[in-house]
């Protein structure tokens, strides 16, 4: 088919329930397990440690972040297509990956280098913290080369396996450093053994099926960055995006107030791995419908647009209704104005639950270049945005950290409008915006009717009661129409028939043959 969606003689399949839970049930039981690690470090690091240390890690991960895309420099997403199309080259493209990586590093380290002499930082942790970082940079990146590789040879499992280990190692460690009362600087040691775990042992399962060829071809080297510049222009974007509003705080409030607003992210973080793990597993399906005509692209776009629209509503405005009680329980009262600029992020978890979905659909359906143009323009925007809204939080309510917040708010909403518009004609219909209006009337009701508990020492009980005012009253309204409640049903079928227990019990009512 071409790029205008031409009928293809091959019709695709219709999408299965059960196709759907059996490709995501590995990723989701590894996203489930990293998650479950990472929500441990994320509640006990930012009590023990407290706003300045987690503001002085925040800088130095948020520097390096950006650093590592450029390193990266978009050669993970054409490593896989590479090697998924020619897996006999992969010791070459992977060799020769590696090398440019480390010389983008070396790069790298004079550019922040640069940076350190201009910001003028006196404070000797955070300069230690930024080389310490640095270094697990290096080992991150060299590890994300491997995973790509394995990921185009189809061997998604060892990257998963070896996702949990590291961040079993990272969590562990963590929790031990914390516990006896060690200081930042070896929390950012263990992040560098993390890393440095990661990259051993996805070496390890890529190298003993393929050696790479560590001879370095400059023509070979100028070839692979050329082919991903167009991937490193999301990915920079994107990180960009993402992090200066750390920078911003830091420059126009303090570094106290980077810690405030980095353990809302981090926190808010940990409920992404539903959008992410739905999101990597439909995207071959997007692509295949796509190429086979528009029509099948809106079949499959839909249902998946109408279950995360329903799937984000709750969690947003529970999120919205909680934030306080929430941050008050975990962190203590020296976070109390994480509270506020955790309301304002269950706003964003919304909307960036349906930008995973139409970011995917956008790059399916080969609009890329358009998906660009509304990041570059979302990370342009961020900047006045911080520039005002920073300074004015930080003077009107002593919250530096709510201004970024605010502008996060503003630009995912830009986002998911922008794109919208630019899916292509027809992907949606009036019924996804039924749901959309009836799912946002449930969550609306779901949180009025858990408001009250949240200065109630059992506001803990708001959660259970959210989820049954929700899910009744999604019910009654008819949210999610009935072809899209029945792919629910069914790849929730197939996930509980993947557990041992209840498995047996199905059998066991099973009518014999």
């Amino acid at each position: 088919m071409s790029a205008q969606g031409a009928p293809n003689p091959i019709t695709p399949p219709p999408i299965s329930g059960a196709r759907l839970a059996r490709n995501a049930s590995a990723m989701m039981a590894a996203q489930l397990l990293t998650w479950a690690m990472a929500f441990l470090v994320a509640i006990f690091q930012p009590r023990i440690l407290g706003p300045l240390a987690i503001g002085q890690l925040s800088i130095a991960l948020s520097i390096w972040m950006i650093a590592g895309v450029l390193i990266t420099f978009g050669m993970d997403t054409h490593l896989t297509k590479a090697i998924a199309r020619e897996p006999h080259r992969t010791g070459v493209l992977v060799g020769t990956s590696l090398i440019v990586r480390i010389g983008l590093w070396v790069i790298s380290c004079l550019v922040v280098f640069g940076y350190d002499l201009l910001a003028g930082s006196a404070d000797p942790t955070q300069i230690a913290l930024i080389w310490i970082i640095g270094l697990m940079t290096l080992f991150a990146t060299l590890s994300g080369g491997l995973i790509a590789a394995l990921n185009g040879l189809e061997q998604v499992h060892y990257v998963s396996l070896v996702t949990v280990v590291s961040k079993l190692a990272l969590t562990v460690l963590s929790l031990s450093l914390l516990f006896a009362g060690f200081d930042v600087i070896w929390i950012g040691w263990a992040n560098v053994l993390a890393a440095l775990v990661a990259l051993l042992g996805d070496a390890f399962f890529l190298f003993r099926q393929h050696r790479p060829r560590w001879s370095f071809d400059l023509a070979a080297a100028r070839s692979m960055l050329l082919d991903s510049k167009q991937y490193l222009v999301t990915a920079l974007t994107l990180m960009v995006y993402q992090q200066i509003d750390r920078l911003f705080i830091a420059l126009f409030a303090s570094t106290e107030a980077v810690g405030w607003y980095g353990t809302a992210v981090n926190l808010f973080g940990t409920l992404m791995f539903f959008p992410v793990a739905i999101g990597t597993v439909i995207f071959p399906t997007f692509t295949r419908r796509f190429a086979a005509g528009q029509d099948y692209l809106s079949q499959a776009a839909r249902p998946i647009f109408n279950i995360m629209v329903v799937l984000s509503m709750p969690i947003g405005l529970g999120l919205l209704a909680l934030a306080e009680p929430i941050t008050l329980l975990l962190y203590g009262d020296a976070f109390r104005p994480t509270g506020a600029v955790l309301a304002v992020l269950g706003l964003v978890l919304i909307c960036t639950y349906l930008n995973t979905v139409l970011s995917q659909l956008l790059i399916a359906a080969e609009r890329t270049a358009i998906l660009n143009t509304i990041m570059i323009v979302a990370t342009v925007a961020t900047l006045p945005l911080d520039f005002f809204l920073v300074p004015w939080t930080d003077r009107a309510f002593g919250n530096g950290a709510l201004g970024g917040a605010l502008a996060y708010t503003i630009t995912e909403l830009g986002i998911l409008i922008a794109a919208i518009k630019a899916l292509p004609k027809g992907t949606f219909g009036a019924q996804n915006w039924r749901t959309g209006l009836l799912s946002g009337l449930a969550g609306l009701g779901m949180a009025g009717s858990i408001w009250w508990l949240r200065t109630s020492p059992f506001f803990f009980l708001a959660v259970p009661l959210g989820a049954v005012v929700y899910i009744g009253l999604a019910l009654v309204l008819r949210a999610l129409p009935n072809n899209d409640m029945a792919l629910v049903k069914e790849a929730l079928v197939k996930v509980l028939e993947k557990i041992p227990f209840v498995r047996r019990k199905l059998t066991a009512v099973q009518p014999e043959g």
